[in-house]
């Protein structure tokens, strides 16, 4: 601790009193230092993933105009959207970059109340209920899945769409 104290030009004591003032900070927000860390890692992973923050409502909206005024260039652009993302962890070294892009589109749709991906043996089903998906949203979405799914070499082989509600269960190829 002493180390660290002074890499962060404190003295021991005021380290000390520092990490106990962020300690009762935290507990007062109704969360523990632990949980603000991975919050704040989660937020960096974001970032370096290529997300950005934005207010739902102008997301939804901007969705829908580009789905109304060109609908054919918006699903491709969602499609080769995760086609990016899904080369992005396969070109990694992670170990299991499928694994590792469901539990970040997990920690990444705060909006999704129920995101679902089950790999199974050669197949695997996406399910993502939403209430707060305009129709727009639901199907750019689908495009964006759609596109990592067939970079991860899977075939998508049933889908059931519509507003709020996805199911897609894929085949590997």
């Amino acid at each position: 601790m002493n180390k660290l104290a002074k890499e962060n030009d404190h003295s021991l004591y005021s380290f000390v009193n520092e990490s106990f003032e962020l300690t009762l900070r935290a507990n007062k927000l109704g969360a523990n230092i632990r949980t603000l860390s991975d919050s704040r890692e989660l937020l960096n992973d974001a970032r370096d993933n290529g997300f950005t923050l934005g207010l739902e409502t102008l997301w939804y909206e901007m969705a829908e105009i580009a789905y109304d005024k060109a609908k054919k260039k918006a699903l491709q652009n969602w499609f080769e959207a995760g086609v990016w993302l899904a080369k992005r962890y396969i070109t990694s070294e992670i170990a299991d970059p499928l694994e590792t892009f469901k539990n970040d589109l997990k920690d990444f749709t705060w909006n999704v109340p129920e995101l679902v991906v089950k790999p199974e043996k050669q197949k695997v089903t996406v399910r993502i209920v939403s209430p707060r998906f305009t129709e727009a949203y639901t199907y750019l979405f689908t495009s964006f899945l759609e596109g990592a799914l067939e970079s991860f070499d899977y075939k998508i082989c049933s889908k059931d769409v519509s507003t709020g509600f996805i199911c897609l269960t894929a085949i590997k190829r």
